[in-house]
């Protein structure tokens, strides 16, 4: 799951910078939340059990603006973003709902 996360910060902050050039609000946000994967990725890898929860919390409120972003605008790219975050929400779920955590 944090090798998922530092994907998606690696494809947020790529983003983010392509849409510096022509939209400023825009390319702001996928920035802030291509650094705050990044947190979560390394604090995943420390294995902190805090930084499940946040990975449970950032992709779903950036899967929802990333939905809304794409019903909004046709793009692509917020579609792929949602579609990890899905993903990453789902592994994020199971590793709570389960006992015995390895």
């Amino acid at each position: 799951m944090a090798v998922l996360i530092l994907i998606s910060s690696i494809f947020h902050l790529a983003v983010g910078l392509f849409l510096s050039v022509t939209e400023i609000n825009v390319s702001t946000i996928d920035i802030v939340f291509g650094v705050i994967y990044v947190f979560m990725g390394i604090g995943l890898f420390a294995g902190k059990r805090l930084f499940i929860y946040l990975s449970l919390i950032f992709p779903l409120i950036d899967g929802i603006g990333g939905t809304f972003a794409h019903i909004t605008s046709h793009s692509i790219n917020p579609l792929i973003a949602a579609v990890i975050d899905v993903v990453i929400i789902l592994c994020c779920s199971y590793l709570l709902l389960n006992k015995n955590p390895r």
